[in-house]
């Protein structure tokens, strides 16, 4: 008896981690940019500092929107998955089989916006000429150490 409690205990431990990051982007929502800025805007600052070309910048956009749209596809299948998991962990009757493919659904939905993010980089590495990557990767580290984005 002392080992299930100790299990769901744990379980619900991990689960209330998992739950942080969109509780958090939830409270926060899309209009919480740092300095008041919209969303996007900072990458437009970026994009106009590095030179691009009318094409690059449409090649960027439609890269833009289909990581946009395949990651908000990605976050509302984690969002129910992750509900789903929380409520079979407040069941009165455990069905490990049951968690655990959830489980297994939340990991492999975090691997595909995983493989996504890296899709999108290696696509912005191909429509940018290797000095504006650079200052690309430059200029997004700079925002990240000013932001803590």
């Amino acid at each position: 008896m002392t080992k299930i409690k100790n299990v769901l205990w744990g379980a619900v431990g991990i689960f209330f981690l998992m739950a942080m990051p969109l509780v958090h982007a939830e409270i926060a929502g899309p209009d919480s940019a740092p300095n008041n800025m919209r969303p996007g805007q900072h990458i437009q600052e970026v994009f106009s500092l590095l030179n691009l070309t009318d094409e690059q910048k449409k090649q960027l956009e439609a890269n833009k929107e289909q990581h946009r749209s395949k990651m908000e596809s990605a976050r509302q299948e984690m969002k129910t998955d992750k509900k789903a998991l929380q409520e079979e962990l407040m069941s009165s009757q455990l069905n490990m089989d049951r968690i655990n493919q959830i489980h297994g659904q939340i990991k492999a939905l975090m691997s595909q916006m995983e493989d996504e993010r890296l899709n999108s980089i290696l696509a912005v590495r191909q429509i940018l000429t290797p000095d504006q990557f650079s200052r690309f990767v430059d200029l997004m580290a700079k925002h990240k150490q000013e932001h803590g984005d």
